[in-house]
């Protein structure tokens, strides 16, 4: 069972990557494709879609034949003009196409995430899967793609990666052939096709060890283990290492300052200034008191120019510069 889950993971993406994603039912579940085309069916991933009215007659394998009736619950009628009236498999006439939903949910199960996480960036290309951190402190956010050939469909991924900020912690799936075009958007991006990482299971990829780090349990957006600025103005807080500093107004009005300001660098004028401050000896460290920690983290004191610096994590460079 394992080389044909394999082997139907590499059926899928082909499909998956076709400009009308149909197969042929005789084609899925007969010949070279018999096992892996009937383990998509089971789990599936694949769907009917329209049943054809004319095929290829098997016969003469030249003129269409129309579909008459069907004779049994195995078979139908068809009419060639050149063959007359023959008997033939009802497979030649079903089609069948991937459940995109179905194939989501189980990258969700197999990546073990929730829908909490999803997003839809493009109905039918492409997907926010969800945010795991595998590494204590080093999140990853997982998406999905197909056709990420078409520079459209990777530019629309890299802007939804870029809104969430997630240009140096992202892992894309895909059953596009790699590696991609050297002029895509997406190009020197974390990607991997998804054949070649997991396998159809139980109503789940499973993603093989070797080729994958550690999955960690998803953990939800405002609570990334990870030391950021990201949610000062949203939530008055800040990360360190993992934990959480809640801010008071002033402090929170003191970092949003240095980082709206282009050079992130300001006096300390400027800065009693941003925060409303009345204080006659107005210092920013001391606004701090109560959780030095976050002063030394965020800010330095520059002496030779009496300027206060924004100190930026490394998570936060892909935003703040």
């Amino acid at each position: 069972m394992s080389q044909t889950q394999v082997e139907a993971t590499e059926l899928l993406c082909r499909l998956l990557e076709q400009p009308n994603a149909e197969i042929n039912g005789q084609t899925l579940c007969e010949g070279d494709n018999s096992a892996k085309g009937r383990h998509l069916l089971h789990e599936k991933v694949l769907v009917s879609a329209t049943p054809l009215e004319y095929v290829t007659c098997p016969e003469c394998g030249i003129d269409l034949a129309r579909v008459v009736r069907e004779i049994s619950h195995n078979n139908i009628l068809l009419a060639c003009s050149e063959c007359g009236e023959i008997t033939v498999s009802r497979l030649l006439q079903e089609t069948y196409k991937p459940s995109l939903s179905k194939i989501i949910q189980f990258l969700l199960v197999g990546l073990r995430m929730t829908e909490n996480g999803k997003k839809i960036i493009d109905p039918e290309t492409s997907w926010r899967l969800g945010t795991n951190e595998p590494t204590r402190g080093k999140p990853l956010t997982w998406y999905f793609a197909r056709h990420l050939h078409k520079p459209k469909v990777a530019q629309h991924l890299l802007e939804q990666i870029k809104l969430d900020k997630a240009i140096q912690s992202c892992r894309i799936i895909t059953c596009s052939e790699l590696p991609l075009p050297d002029g895509s958007p997406v190009k020197g991006l974390d990607v991997a096709n998804l054949a070649t990482i997991a396998r159809i299971g139980q109503s789940k990829f499973e993603f093989f060890t070797d080729r994958m780090i550690a999955l960690g349990p998803q953990i939800l957006k405002d609570a990334l283990p990870i030391t950021t600025l990201l949610y000062v103005e949203p939530d008055s807080k800040v990360f360190i290492e993992g934990e959480a500093y809640d801010l008071e107004p002033r402090q929170r009005l003191i970092l949003l300052a240095l980082i709206s300001d282009r050079d992130h660098e300001m006096d300390k004028d400027a800065l009693k200034s941003a925060c409303n401050s009345n204080a006659q000896r107005f210092s920013p460290s001391k606004e701090f008191d109560r959780i030095p920690i976050v002063y030394h983290t965020f800010i330095r004191f520059q002496r030779g120019d009496d300027r206060y610096a924004l100190l930026i994590p490394e998570e936060d460079k892909n935003w703040l510069y």
